[in-house]
C-alpha cells in the first residue's frame, strides 16, 4: 500500500477514537449552608420529685477520746541522801499517806536529837528566869529591890522566851527535815514507777516513783461548734471501751470549754468517768454517747439527692419552676440510701421537692420537671 494511504487511514481512526469519548459533565454549583440550630436550654431526663417525709429526731451526740487520770503524779524526794528503802512493788494500789521510799536518816534523827534537847534546855531557862522574876516582884513590893533590877529580871525573862522560841523552830525544822527522808503517797492510786534498788544516791526534785489514780478518770475529748451546744455540765453519759467491752451509764459531762479550739476547730470537752471497781484502764482509747437533747424536726431525703461541697452540705431540689437547685441543709444522720437532715433555715419549704434520682452534671438551674403552678 502506498505511504499516502497508510498516513491517510492512520489519521481516520484517531478521528474516530476522540469522537467516542463522553465530555465531562459539568460541575454543579455549590447549595449555600443551612444555618446552625440555637443551642437548646439545658434539660435532663425527668427526675422523680419527692415530698420529704417530716419526723422527730433527738440529736445523738457521740465523741471519742483517751480516759486519763485525773490525779497523776510523778513523785521525788525534797533532799539529798542514799535510798535506804523501797517499800512499794510496781502496781501495788496504795492509799494517801502509805510508805513509798525511805532515805538513810541517820544524820537527820541525830539533828533531831539535838534539837529536841536544846528546846528542854531553852524551857528550863524559861522556867527559872519566870521564878527568879516572881522572887524579885515580890522582895520588890516590900521595898527591898530597885526599879532596875526588875527590869533586868523581866528582860531574862523575856530572853529565855525568846530563846525557847527559837529553840522549839529549829526542833521542827528538824522534824521536817527527817520526814523528808521518806517519801509518801499523796493520794489514792497505782504505782507505775519504781527505782531500780537501793543505795543508789539520789538529788531533790528526780522522779523516782509514778502515781496514778484509777478511781476518778476523765475522758478527753471535743466536739464540733454545733453539738458542743447540745451538752452541757451535768449531762449524762455513756462510755465504752470498744477494746475491753467495758462500760458506764454514770459517766457526766464535767466541763464545756466555752472556747473553740483554735487547732481542731472543735470545742473540749471533759466527761468524768467513775472507775471504782476498776473496770477501765488509764490511758485506754474509749467512746461516749451524751444524752439525747430534746426532739426536733427533721426530714428524710435519698442519699443520693446530697451535695457536699467544700464541707457544706445541700439537697438537691425543684420548685414550681421545675428547676434544680441546692437547699442548704445540716445531716443529722445517714443510714444506707436513706439521710436525715433540717434546713439551715426554718423548717422545709413547702414548695420544694427532693430531686430523687439527680441526674450527671446537674447544675443550678438544671430543667429536671415541668413548671407547674
Amino acid at each position: 500500500m502506498p505511504r499516502t494511504l497508510l498516513s491517510l487511514a492512520a489519521l481516520l481512526a484517531l478521528a474516530s477514537g476522540g469522537c467516542g469519548r463522553s465530555a465531562p459533565p459539568a460541575s454543579e454549583p455549590a447549595r449555600p449552608a443551612e444555618p446552625s440550630p440555637a443551642p437548646a436550654e439545658v434539660e435532663a431526663a425527668p427526675s422523680p420529685l419527692l415530698v420529704p417525709e417530716r419526723v422527730r429526731h433527738a440529736p445523738r451526740v457521740v465523741a471519742t477520746g483517751t480516759l486519763r487520770a485525773r490525779q497523776s503524779a510523778q513523785l521525788a524526794v525534797s533532799v539529798p541522801g542514799t535510798l535506804e528503802r523501797i517499800a512499794v512493788a510496781r502496781g501495788a494500789e496504795v492509799k494517801a499517806g502509805a510508805l513509798l521510799a525511805a532515805l538513810d536518816a541517820g544524820s537527820a534523827a541525830a539533828a533531831r536529837s539535838q534539837a529536841e534537847a536544846a528546846a528542854a534546855a531553852a524551857a528550863v531557862q524559861l522556867a527559872l528566869a519566870e521564878d527568879a522574876l516572881a522572887r524579885t516582884e515580890e522582895i520588890g513590893r516590900e521595898g527591898g529591890a530597885s526599879a532596875s533590877q526588875l527590869f533586868q529580871v523581866r528582860a531574862q525573862r523575856d530572853l529565855a522566851g525568846a530563846q525557847l522560841a527559837a529553840a522549839r523552830a529549829q526542833l521542827e525544822q528538824a522534824r521536817v527535815h527527817l520526814a523528808h527522808h521518806s517519801l509518801r503517797a499523796p493520794f489514792d492510786g497505782v504505782v507505775t514507777r519504781v527505782p531500780d534498788g537501793v543505795g543508789i544516791a539520789v538529788s531533790p526534785g528526780v522522779p523516782l516513783f509514778g502515781l496514778v489514780g484509777t478511781r476518778d478518770l476523765s475522758l478527753e475529748t471535743s466536739l464540733t461548734q454545733e453539738d458542743a451546744t447540745e451538752v452541757s455540765p451535768g449531762s449524762r453519759a455513756t462510755v465504752r471501751v470498744p477494746a475491753s467491752g467495758a462500760h458506764t451509764s454514770e459517766a457526766t459531762v464535767r466541763v464545756v470549754v466555752p472556747a473553740v479550739d483554735p487547732a481542731t476547730n472543735r470545742v473540749p470537752v471533759e466527761i468524768s468517768v467513775p472507775n471504782r471497781d476498776g473496770r477501765f484502764l488509764v490511758n485506754a482509747y474509749a467512746r461516749a454517747e451524751l444524752a439525747p437533747a430534746a426532739e426536733r424536726d427533721a426530714w428524710k431525703v435519698p442519699s443520693a439527692a446530697l451535695a457536699q461541697r467544700e464541707g457544706e452540705v445541700a439537697v438537691w431540689v425543684a420548685g414550681p419552676d421545675g428547676r434544680a437547685r441546692r437547699l442548704p441543709v445540716r445531716l443529722l444522720g445517714e443510714e444506707e440510701d436513706v439521710a436525715l437532715v433540717a434546713p439551715e433555715q426554718g423548717p422545709w419549704p413547702a414548695e420544694l421537692r427532693v430531686i430523687g434520682s439527680p441526674p450527671l452534671g446537674i447544675a443550678e438551674g438544671t430543667v429536671v420537671a415541668e413548671a407547674h403552678p
